[in-house]
């Protein structure tokens, strides 16, 4: 048992070029188009997710569905594509983020749901995770999104933070007092300020309301974000992901 999860896994490695978030993009693009009441959208997706899954969930073969569920689900390859094209300094300080959020929610999550919840549940994470992405002002994905993103970043952090207390030799992380808020709201911010930690560079945050915005600082460093640093944190990345495929394979045997 776990054969298809393995082989959808690696297949979904071997396509890393396959960008799904701008099919995604494309998706969206085309819908609003034809739906321009946001309500409605989302509503029309929430009918595409369901409609998916039922069909999915009637394979008879599980291997299968397990194969094609691992496929779809895990989406963190195409991640080096993304940050190795990033050249441009201040764009460097938005690898950490593509990085952080491919690995929670194109990884570490799903499988996660898999694992707790079955095939089903996960596929349906995908779908949010990824529509979120396409339209950050869909309010009802982007609170599903964070409800289902808090304990998978929070076992990323566990993970960060151990590499950061074996590399740095240092225990103390400078949340700002933002850790329980950011834990509740903004779950992949934390990710992201361990990472910047891990690599000893500074990560700076834009928050923003109706009333006003601010930009925040995390850090007390004086390295820049460079291509060399997205390189060590991305194989970080990966060596996490690895470590947490091996679990879950263990799990579901």
């Amino acid at each position: 048992m776990g054969i298809g999860y393995v082989l959808g896994c690696f297949l979904s490695i071997i396509v890393w070029k396959f960008d799904r978030q701008k099919l995604f993009y494309k998706i969206n693009y085309n819908l609003q188009k034809v739906f321009k009441n946001k309500i409605l959208l989302q509503l029309i997706y929430g009918l595409i997710i369901i409609i998916i899954c039922l069909f999915l969930s009637k394979l008879k073969i599980r291997e299968l569905n397990n194969f094609i569920t691992a496929f779809l689900v895990i989406d963190i390859s195409n991640t080096e594509k993304k940050n190795l094209k990033q050249r441009e300094k201040v764009k460097f300080y938005d690898s950490i983020s593509i990085i952080s959020r491919s690995m929670v929610g194109g990884f570490i999550a799903p499988l996660l749901l898999i694992v707790f919840f079955g095939n089903t549940v996960s596929l349906v994470y995908m779908f949010i995770y990824n529509i979120y992405q396409t339209n950050e002002d869909f309010d009802l994905f982007k609170y599903l999104f964070t409800i289902f993103t808090i304990l998978p970043s929070l076992i990323a952090e566990i993970f960060l933070y151990i590499i950061y207390l074996f590399r740095n030799k240092k225990s103390g992380i400078d949340f700002k007092g933002d850790f329980i808020i950011n834990f509740i709201m903004r779950p992949l911010l934390n990710v992201d300020i361990l990472g910047a930690y891990v690599e000893s560079v500074n990560f700076y945050y834009l928050y923003s309301s109706k009333n006003t915005s601010y930009l925040k600082s995390y850090g007390e460093y004086t390295k820049k974000i460079d291509d060399v640093c997205v390189k060590d944190y991305l194989s970080i990345g990966y060596g996490i992901c690895l470590v947490i495929f091996i679990i879950f394979f263990l799990l579901i045997k």
